[in-house]
């Protein structure tokens, strides 16, 4: 995972978590229904706002470096798969921010292997020999 986005991605899952465990507590204070709910959606968007961070990495080094090496179609699939778990992604709720992935910013030269499992990482780096 490129380091800017790992950490940002370790924040807001610290964030929460602790908010979550905040929501626990109140569960077993026996605190207003609609309060619990209104904390839970808030600890929901908190992580949505994590899967876009992954889906930006995921985009910026993994899919990147796979349509470089002539593995768009199998890793554009696999991230389709994926979307399927995770409707806020895609159903126009939330506003993925493309910018850097749009000028063309990639993982190259961050010095950190992109997600890519480690068995397509070894074949593409096999294919570019």
């Amino acid at each position: 995972m490129l380091p800017r986005y790992k950490k940002e991605a370790a924040l807001r899952l610290k964030v929460a978590a602790g908010h979550l465990e905040g929501v626990r507590r109140m569960v077993d204070n026996d605190e207003y229904c609609v309060d619990l709910m209104k904390q839970l959606a808030a600890v929901q968007g908190t992580l949505e706002g994590v899967q876009k961070i992954l889906l930006r990495n995921h985009l910026s080094s993994c899919v990147a470096d796979a349509i470089k090496e002539g593995m768009g179609e199998q890793i554009i699939e696999e991230l389709m798969g994926a979307l399927k778990y995770d409707k806020s992604l895609i159903d126009g709720r939330g506003t993925l921010e493309l910018d850097g992935v749009l000028a063309g910013e990639t993982g190259a030269g961050e010095g950190d292997a992109c997600c890519m499992p480690s068995d397509r990482l070894e074949a593409a780096e096999t294919r570019a020999r």
